[in-house]
């Protein structure tokens, strides 16, 4: 049976050392088989990846980008750099692909920080939570699970759900292919995506306003434990495998 314990931290807006706090409010209470689920944001906020939007010089495709869609040309600016690919927008948002997955805005984010500041994504997530892992075991002689979670929408869904954007020590997809159902039948394409259910019900608790709770831990997922490690490219399908993209008719570079 699966618990989720919620860790609140104090409000951060600046670097600051996320492993040490985290070893700090919860480190003694962590156990072997444990699975960290913690928020990109609050991550990439410890790496200081905070930036000004009145530093942000915007070029000639953000100007055009921002008056198409209604945004601050700054942003837009922000969310080019940020992204592989722009695939088009609506009025406050753009459509992006970032290490093969569609992404709104590249990730940036403007609530939770101080006015007219962004937050960006971790630079490189998976290796954030390869050295939370390592360094947890490190300090408090634990195997842990790292998942680093977003919330994302859903196309035709209303709300948001979790969403992992990387993971280190965690069999994060499980593939299913060859195994029978209850009757029988073998399956063919299933793939179960383990580190995204964990980073919904850790969103349940986290919250997306000022419930201060970015790190959840969820105790009884041992044999998920493995030692792998998932940067956001091997979550990603190629758009000619995704059903909703190529129904659609959409072809990378296209």
């Amino acid at each position: 049976m699966l618990t989720l314990v919620p860790v609140t931290m104090p409000r951060k807006s600046a670097k600051f050392d996320v492993v040490e706090l985290i070893d700090t409010k919860v480190g003694g209470k962590l156990r072997d088989g444990d699975v960290l689920v913690i928020s990109s944001k609050f991550v990439a906020i410890s790496e200081g990846r905070v930036v000004k939007l009145a530093g942000v010089r915007p070029g000639a495709r953000a100007r055009e980008l921002a008056a198409e869609h209604r945004m601050d040309p700054r942003l837009c600016e922000l969310v080019i750099r940020e992204s592989d690919e722009v695939l088009g927008g609506i009025p406050g948002f753009l459509l992006t692909s970032k290490e093969g997955l569609l992404t709104p805005n590249a990730g940036i984010d403007k609530s939770n920080i101080g006015h007219g500041m962004v937050v960006l994504y971790p630079r490189r997530p998976e290796a954030s939570a390869r050295r939370i892992r390592e360094e947890l075991r490190f300090s408090r002689g634990v195997s842990v699970g790292v998942v680093i979670c977003d919330s994302r929408l859903s196309p035709t869904r209303r709300g948001t759900t979790g969403v992992a954007v990387a993971a280190s020590g965690v069999d994060a997809v499980l593939d299913m292919r060859g195994r029978s159902d209850l009757f029988g039948n073998v399956l063919k394409v299933t793939s179960q995506a383990l580190a995204d259910d964990l980073s919904s019900a850790a969103e349940v608790l986290m919250g997306e306003s000022d419930e201060a709770t970015p790190v959840v831990i969820v105790r009884g997922a041992g044999k998920l434990l493995k030692d792998e490690e998932y940067p956001g490219s091997r979550f990603a399908i190629p758009a000619e495998d995704d059903v909703f993209l190529r129904s659609l008719g959409y072809r990378h570079g296209a």
